[in-house]
C-alpha cells in the first residue's frame, strides 16, 4: 500500500462522531482557551509536524476523548473553514476527556441547540445527519 501525504492549507482537523442513535459527541472547551471559550465543539485540533489532516483528526480525538476512531470520511459544509472535517460511526473505547475540556456529552439533534455551540458545530452535525451514511 502506498501512502501519499497531501498538504492542505488547513491547519487542523475535527471529527463528528455519531453513535448508534445518531447522537454526536461534543466537548466543552474551558473558559481560559482562546477559541470557543466555554463553548461546545467536536474533538479535534492542529496538525503537528508532517502529519496529514486525517492523522491529526485521529490523534487529537484519542488525546481528547480516549476514543479510537476508524473509517473517517471527509466532508465539507461549503464554508472556508481552517480545519478539515471528518465524520465516523466507527469508534472504540469509553469517553474520558483530557485537561483541555471541562465536560462532554452525547447529544441528539433535538438536544444540541440547548448547548452554547462553537461556530459551525450545528451546521456540521446537520450535514452529517443528512448526507452521511
Amino acid at each position: 500500500m502506498i501512502k501519499i501525504k497531501i498538504k492542505t492549507e488547513r491547519s487542523g482537523a475535527i471529527v463528528v462522531i455519531l453513535d448508534e442513535a445518531d447522537r454526536t459527541l461534543i466537548l466543552k472547551r474551558p473558559q481560559w482557551i482562546h477559541w470557543g471559550a466555554s463553548q461546545w465543539a467536536f474533538p479535534g485540533g492542529k496538525l503537528e509536524g508532517d502529519e496529514t489532516a486525517e492523522e491529526a483528526a485521529t490523534r487529537e480525538t484519542y488525546e481528547e476523548t480516549a476514543l479510537v476512531v476508524k473509517d473517517l470520511k471527509q466532508f465539507d459544509i461549503g464554508q472556508d473553514l481552517p480545519v478539515m472535517s471528518y465524520y465516523t460511526r466507527e469508534y472504540e473505547g469509553k469517553v474520558k476527556i483530557d485537561w483541555e475540556h471541562d465536560d462532554w456529552a452525547w447529544v441528539s439533534r433535538d438536544e444540541i441547540e440547548s448547548y452554547d455551540l462553537a461556530p459551525q458545530v450545528l451546521e456540521m452535525y446537520d450535514w452529517v445527519l443528512t448526507h452521511g451514511d
